[in-house]
C-alpha cells in the first residue's frame, strides 16, 4: 500500500512539473513523510537516513554550482527520494536521471526545439529514476558491482 503512495506522488510531481515547472512541497513532504515510515517498519531508518543525506549533499552542490540551473523543488525531492531508495539505489536513481534528462536535452538541441539556456523540468527524469531504482534497483547494482570487480 505505501508503494502506492510512492507512485501516485511521483506521478503527480512527474504531472505538474511538465505542465508548470513546479514540485510542490506538500507531495514532498508527504512522499517523505512515509517514506520515514516505510523504513521504520522495515527497519532501514539509517539506510534511508544514509541515502537521504548524501542525495540532499549532491543536489545541493549542483544547486549552487548551477546558480539556479536546477530548481528547488528537485533539490527538496531528492531527499524524500533517499529516504525511499536508501544510498545506493538513491545514487542509481540520479545517475539515471541525469544520464536520461541529458539525453532528451542534447536531442531537443539536435532538433534545434530548444536553445542552452531553455528550462527543461528535471522532476520527471528524477521520478522515472526513482521508479526504476524502487523496483529494479538492486538487480541494477548487483549487476553493476559483478562487471566491475
Amino acid at each position: 500500500m505505501l508503494s502506492v503512495i510512492f507512485i501516485l506522488c511521483l506521478l503527480y510531481h512527474t504531472y505538474t512539473d511538465m505542465k508548470s515547472m513546479l514540485l510542490y512541497d506538500k507531495v514532498t513532504l508527504l512522499l517523505a513523510a512515509v517514506g520515514v515510515v516505510r523504513a521504520f517498519f522495515e527497519h532501514q531508518l539509517l539506510e534511508a537516513l544514509c541515502g537521504a543525506g548524501v542525495l540532499l549533499v549532491i543536489m545541493l552542490l549542483l544547486y549552487f554550482v548551477s546558480r539556479g540551473g536546477m530548481g528547488e523543488g528537485d533539490v527538496k525531492l531528492s531527499p524524500a527520494l533517499g529516504i525511499w531508495l536508501g544510498l545506493e539505489q538513491g545514487l542509481l536513481c540520479l545517475l539515471l536521471a541525469f544520464v536520461s534528462g541529458g539525453i532528451v536535452g542534447a536531442l531537443l538541441l539536435l532538433r534545434r526545439r530548444g536553445g542552452l539556456k531553455q528550462a527543461i523540468p528535471f522532476g520527471p527524469f528524477l521520478c522515472a529514476g526513482a521508479v526504476v531504482a524502487y523496483f529494479w534497483g538492486i538487480e541494477i547494482v548487483t549487476w553493476y558491482w559483478r562487471v566491475i570487480l
